[in-house]
C-alpha cells in the first residue's frame, strides 16, 4: 500500500487523475525543512498544525512529571502527526532526529480537502488506521513482550516501514536512533538496551552498530519477536 507521501508525489506525466484529487495534493505546498534536533511542536501547545512527514526521522514523545519521557513513535516518510478531533492542548511533542522535511497544514484546511473529493481522503484514512495499528503494537511491546522480543519486534517494524518507501533493502537500513532513544521507545534502561542488542548479535539474529541495522537471520528473529507484519498493511 502506498504511504500518503508516496501518493502525494506519485503523479507523473501521462497519468490521469481528477481535478479535485490533484487540488487536494497541491494544497500541501512546499515542505518545511527542520534541522536535526529541532522541536516542531510541544506537548500542551494549543495550535492545530498537522504535520505530514516528507523525509527524515522524527520522535513523537510524551513528557512525564518526573522529567522522563516515553517515545510513542518514530514518524517516518508519509506518516501523519498531530491530528485531533477537537480543540485543545497537544498530547505529545514532535522533534527531529535528522534533517526533517514536513508538510504543515491546519486541521481546518485538511478537513476541507478531505471532504472535497478524490482519493486523498481514502489515503489519509488508511494512513491514520496504520498509525493506530503501530501505536497498538508499541503498547503491547512495553506492556507484555520481554526485552529480546520487544527489541527484535521494533527493529523488524522499522525495516518493514522503511522498506515500503525504498529506504531498506536485503535486511539492511540506516537508523539514527541512539541507545538512549531506543530505551525511551522500548521502556527499558540504556544499559538494558545495550545488553539486549549484544545478546541479539551474539545469537546471530540482528546487528545494530554505528547507525546501521542488519537483519542476520530473519526467520529466527521473527520467531523471537512474534512478528506479524499484517498490521503494517
Amino acid at each position: 500500500m502506498q504511504t500518503l507521501s508516496q501518493f502525494i508525489g506519485s503523479h507523473h506525466s501521462g497519468e490521469t487523475s481528477s481535478k479535485n484529487e490533484w487540488a487536494n495534493k497541491d494544497f500541501l505546498g512546499t515542505p518545511k525543512i527542520y534541522k536535526p534536533h529541532s522541536v516542531l511542536c510541544r506537548q500542551d501547545d494549543d495550535d492545530d498544525t498537522i504535520f505530514i512527514v516528507k523525509s527524515g526521522w522524527a520522535l513523537l514523545y510524551r513528557g512525564l512529571l518526573d522529567g522522563e519521557r516515553q517515545i510513542i513513535d518514530t514518524p517516518l516518510w508519509g506518516d501523519v502527526v498531530g491530528l485531533r478531533s477537537v480543540d485543545g492542548p497537544r498530547f505529545a511533542s514532535l522533534a527531529s532526529i535528522t534533517e526533517l522535511a514536513v508538510h504543515e497544514v491546519s486541521r481546518k484546511a485538511l478537513v476541507e480537502r478531505i471532504l472535497s473529493g478524490g482519493n486523498f481522503g481514502n489515503r489519509f484514512a488508511c494512513s491514520l488506521a496504520r498509525a493506530n495499528a503501530i501505536l497498538a503494537e508499541h503498547l503491547v511491546n512495553v506492556g507484555r513482550r520481554n526485552a529480546m522480543s520487544r527489541t527484535a519486534h521494533f527493529l523488524l517494524e522499522l525495516e518493514e516501514r522503511l522498506s515500503s518507501v525504498g529506504l531498506s533493502a536485503h535486511g539492511r537500513y540506516e537508523c539514527p536512533l541512539t541507545q538512549h532513544e531506543l530505551a525511551d521507545i522500548l521502556g527499558m534502561t540504556t544499559v538494558h538496551v545495550n545488553r539486549t542488542l549484544s545478546e541479539l548479535r551474539k545469537a546471530d539474529l540482528v546487528s545494530f552498530k554505528a547507525g546501521h541495522v542488519e537483519v542476520l537471520n530473519r526467520k529466527n528473529l521473527v520467531k523471537v519477536a512474534g512478528f506479524d507484519n499484517e498490521y503494517l498493511r
